[in-house]
């Protein structure tokens, strides 16, 4: 199974890490593009859930996780995003809990199983 979830296991460690350090090591606004920042958690969680849609559906080992992947990769990556907020808001000192950025992780969220649905079609039910 972990030869599955791997690479989602991979991309979520990337995911926090990039959410907990502290804004000063990262400046987007030198894209000079407004709401940047935005954008990026939008990828960011489009292919979070993606990921995560992939290798569950994948495994082996348990017939109701792969049948319930795509509603655990959603409310997971969900969770993951809400967690890593208040994080920000409290763990982090240059951070701070924005709730457009929970917007866009919950668009990237959606857009990543949909994402899972155009590229698979009807081979994974």
């Amino acid at each position: 199974m972990l030869r599955f979830i791997f690479p989602s296991l991979i991309w979520t460690a990337l995911v926090v890490v990039l959410s907990l350090v502290p804004s000063s090591n990262v400046s987007l606004n030198d894209f000079q593009i407004k709401n940047v920042d935005k954008v990026a958690h939008f990828l960011m969680y489009t292919f979070l859930c993606l990921f995560w849609a992939i290798g569950l559906k994948r495994q082996f080992i348990s017939v109701g996780i792969r049948r319930f992947a795509l509603q655990i990769s959603f409310f997971g990556g969900l969770l993951i995003g809400v967690l890593l907020e208040f994080l920000q808001d409290y763990a982090v000192e240059t951070r701070s809990f924005e709730i457009f950025d929970l917007i866009a992780n919950g668009i990237g969220c959606i857009f990543g199983i949909g994402l899972f649905k155009i590229i698979y079609k009807g081979s994974y039910r």
